[in-house]
């Protein structure tokens, strides 16, 4: 009877693997071919809604939503409203059922976070952390559920878990560069090294090919979270500059992150 029940669960996962994992193949695109689009200022979607599948050794394990929910005028600024949930699906739930909801505001303009807040429910037990930046003292204040305040130093650079994708989004970057900038988690000021790579080609499972700049992260917050020092990403190579695909090798593994609705690349 126990064989039957570990065979009837890799039954299921191997199903659920076939029916929501986007299959990726990567092939290069000749470096002779240039990409005009990434390094040129951008401007976000006031509302975008990004599906992504997470998988573990390729088992889809979890789910994330990133949304752009508008612009919000804060004084007298502009600030972009982006919210991301995360979560276990609905197998993996039943094991490990954590939640997070992710919420920054990033100007419009200069792409630096006003504002971040991270919340986690876990068996009925909720935590949060808040983050509130001050640009010009070069300095954030950041508070964590049941803890004290703490001030936190930052440079022109500083981002947040969220925000930081939306910078480069709004800002662009060059290929064949390396970029320094920080993000602030956890009561500290994490320093992050990313290395634009060049043109590659992903083809997907309904047969979809798209053009996306590589980029390695490097960081000890990666390690932190993930138990891996570098991040792979793979970022659209046109004007929207939408991430499509992460990967990370965890010390349990490989895990990675595809978007799944494809139609908000069009």
């Amino acid at each position: 009877m126990r064989r039957f029940k570990y065979l009837f669960l890799i039954f299921l996962l191997a199903m659920t693997a076939c029916a929501y994992r986007p299959r990726i193949v990567m092939q290069c695109v000749p470096l002779a071919k240039q990409c005009t689009t990434i390094n040129k200022p951008g401007k976000l979607s006031l509302v975008e809604k990004l599906n992504y599948v997470v998988s573990w050794h390729g088992i889809p394990s979890g789910r994330l939503t990133i949304e752009t929910k508008g612009i919000e005028t804060i004084g007298n600024r502009n600030y972009y409203h982006i919210v991301a949930n995360a979560g276990p699906n609905d197998f993996f739930a039943i094991f490990f059922n954590i939640k997070y909801t992710v919420e920054t505001y990033v100007d419009s303009d200069t792409g630096l976070p006003l504002k971040f807040y991270r919340n986690k429910s876990h068996r009925g037990k909720k935590e949060q952390e808040a983050i509130i930046f001050d640009h010009n003292a070069n300095s954030a204040t950041w508070e964590y559920t049941h803890k004290a305040k703490k001030s936190v130093k930052i440079d022109e650079n500083s981002q947040d878990l969220l925000s930081f994708l939306y910078y480069f989004r709004l800002k662009g970057f060059a290929s064949d560069k390396l970029y320094n900038f920080n993000i602030v988690y956890d009561g500290k000021s994490w320093p992050v090294q990313m290395k634009v790579d060049n043109l590659h080609l992903l083809k997907l499972r309904n047969g979809k090919c798209i053009e996306v700049i590589s980029a390695e992260l490097t960081s000890p917050l990666i390690s932190e979270i993930m138990g891996s020092s570098k991040l792979n990403a793979y970022v659209g190579a046109d004007a929207k500059r939408i991430p499509i695909f992460f990967t990370v090798k965890t010390k349990m593994g490989e895990a990675d992150t595809v978007l799944s609705n494809l139609d908000s690349l069009d």
